[in-house]
């Protein structure tokens, strides 16, 4: 799903339609303000990708790789957060360490899996989030964000429950890490 729809999304989620139809290339009206909000829309979007990924629903990547004892962190296709798992080439589980230089593992081809950040959008990308129900989410945790930073309090205090009842949702349906709400 594009970035532009989600943050369109987002927009009548806030109830500003003008915001929506100029996103969509329906109105020209005030472009100067308009586009001003689509920039403060989709820093909101950022966070809100970078909250969920980070946090909630890990992004996922499996490269193989080439080791002489160590794999260092730019030889990624994107830097890793977290390294869930080395295997070798016959597909067995190896040993690993990771340090701040990069992946302490035997030498060899190596297979690793791990968790990346998602990278800064800009709206005509695609959502790196994109399963069933993401776009969604998504837009949800964006509206949320740009509700609160618009001054709607009451709006967005609805919106973040919505958003975390989908996350919640979606946390269960993929294995994804949820953390319980606490007061202190």
């Amino acid at each position: 799903m594009k970035v532009r729809e989600i943050l369109a999304c987002a927009a009548e989620l806030c109830g500003r339609k003008d915001l929506a139809d100029f996103l969509a290339g329906r109105s020209g009206e005030n472009a100067a303000a308009a586009e001003r909000e689509c920039e403060t829309l989709l820093r909101c979007y950022n966070m809100t990708e970078n909250e969920v990924a980070l946090d909630y629903l890990p992004l996922r990547r499996e490269e193989e790789l080439h080791s002489e004892g160590a794999v260092p962190y730019a030889a990624f296709s994107a830097p890793p957060v977290e390294i869930f798992s080395v295997r070798g080439e016959g597909g067995e589980k190896l040993p690993f360490r990771a340090d701040e230089e990069g992946l302490r593992v035997r030498a060899g081809r190596v297979r690793v899996c791990y968790s990346s950040r998602p990278k800064v959008k800009g709206i005509g990308e695609e959502a790196e989030l994109s399963r069933r129900g993401d776009g969604r989410l998504l837009a949800l945790g964006t509206a949320c964000e740009f509700a609160l930073l618009s001054g709607m309090t009451e709006e967005a205090a609805l919106l973040d429950k919505k958003f975390r009842d989908a996350l919640a949702c979606a946390c269960r349906e993929r294995g994804g890490r949820l953390k319980m709400r606490r007061w202190a």
